[in-house]
């Protein structure tokens, strides 16, 4: 970033003319200008503020070695993001090499976060919502010391937080979220970016084969016991209990987050009705437990989330041709209709675990569509923190 610093001084001309003339001279002043420019990188991980101001007249505000004025510098102010650009919107074209968590999650910490008394949801601040895909993790400046919201305790990724920690923004992750451990940083990552002074130890509502000699995880048993609630304060569900449907496939939570989840900003995660995103990966059956993809559920878990290549071509018993039908499980985090598609955690296959975003209206994922978004999705999951506070 080029920064340009000028000097108006007192010339020794200056000076003789006001002893000379008795003409009162003008006050010395120095002025900090910046031309902010964005420098990225294909590997940057988070993002650059710039900044700008002027000093006082006459003082000469001292700079560091990069040439920022140290009381103008980008830790000492909060970065305001663009306004929601809405869905499929990617920013800048800037990658990054994986999740860049504000404070590292503890991924197997049975422990809860830190827990204070906060506000009514109703009452709740929070910083604006960052622009999002391709620009590294919103930054949301310094925050307080406290969760502000410690009843925050369940979401569904949204596109633009996972495309702005992806290595490629455009397409996204796909199912190789860095394994069950690199999908709860991302969780904590997008948590903390929008509820600044989060603490709470975050899992991904994710299954796990242990196909390479690892233990095998159902998504069920990692996530504590209840209650979670979104954002603004909604209950999800009570219990463990409460989050297996019995009858139409959505948690008996309030009736409209039942309805449409939202993401880790409060926000829907259907925007309009023009977006179709509701796929969501779980590796999961309809009791979220591992599912049975007749191979052990290598390939309903992308190989664990560590896969992006691995799709129905590589299931066991096709002798090689594929399969048929889809292979890796998916719910929906919004119903497709009162009667039809609404089960959260396994409503259908897709074929694969490539990267995609395919949010647009159609007919569904072409046989040769080996992608997570492939059935119309970006590959969101859903992420619940352990031990929250129920709202007052």
């Amino acid at each position: 970033m080029n920064r340009l610093l000028r000097h108006s001084a007192i010339g020794p001309f200056t000076l003789l003319s006001v002893f000379a003339c008795g003409t009162p001279s003008e006050e010395a002043s120095t002025e900090l200008d910046t031309d902010p420019s964005s420098s990225q990188s294909s590997t940057a991980t988070s993002p650059t503020t710039s900044s700008s101001g002027t000093s006082g007249p006459g003082a000469t505000t001292p700079l560091d070695s990069t040439g920022v004025s140290p009381t103008n510098s980008p830790t000492s102010q909060q970065t305001t993001p663009d306004p929601d650009p809405g869905p499929g919107a990617t920013g800048p074209s800037e990658t990054s090499t994986g999740p860049t968590p504000t404070t590292p999650a503890t991924p197997n910490d049975g422990a809860g976060g830190t827990a204070s008394d906060g506000p009514s949801p109703s009452a709740a601040g929070g910083p604006s919502r960052g622009a999002g895909g391709g620009g590294g993790a919103p930054n949301p400046g310094p925050g307080p010391s406290a969760d502000e919201r410690p009843w925050f305790s369940f979401f569904t990724t949204s596109l633009d937080g996972l495309l702005s920690l992806a290595p490629d923004p455009v397409n996204g992750f796909g199912g190789d979220l860095g394994g069950l451990s690199g999908a709860d940083e991302i969780c904590a990552t997008l948590a903390q970016n929008s509820n600044p002074g989060d603490a709470k130890v975050w899992r991904a509502f994710l299954s796990t084969s242990g196909y390479d000699g690892a233990e095998q995880v159902d998504a069920i048993d990692r996530i504590g016991d209840g209650p979670w609630y979104d954002y603004q304060g909604r209950l999800f569900a009570e219990s463990l209990d409460s989050l297996i449907p019995t009858t139409d496939g959505r948690c008996p939570g309030d009736p409209q987050l039942a309805e449409m989840y939202t993401d880790e900003w409060g926000d829907p995660i259907r925007p309009n009705e023009q977006v179709d995103n509701h796929d969501t990966l779980t590796g999961s059956n309809t009791e979220g437990r591992l599912y049975d993809d007749g191979n052990g559920g290598e390939i309903a878990t992308c190989r664990d989330w560590t896969s992006n290549t691995v799709s129905i071509m590589d299931a066991a018993n096709s002798g090689g041709g594929g399969r048929s039908r889809g292979i890796v499980p998916v719910g929906h985090s919004w119903p497709r209709s009162s009667s039809n598609g609404r089960e959260w955690i396994q409503d259908h296959t897709v074929n694969g675990c490539e990267p995609s975003v395919n949010i647009g209206l159609g007919a569904g994922a072409a046989p040769d569509d080996y992608s997570v978004g492939g059935g119309g999705g970006y590959g969101a999951f859903y992420c619940f923190a352990l031990d929250a506070v129920a709202p007052e």
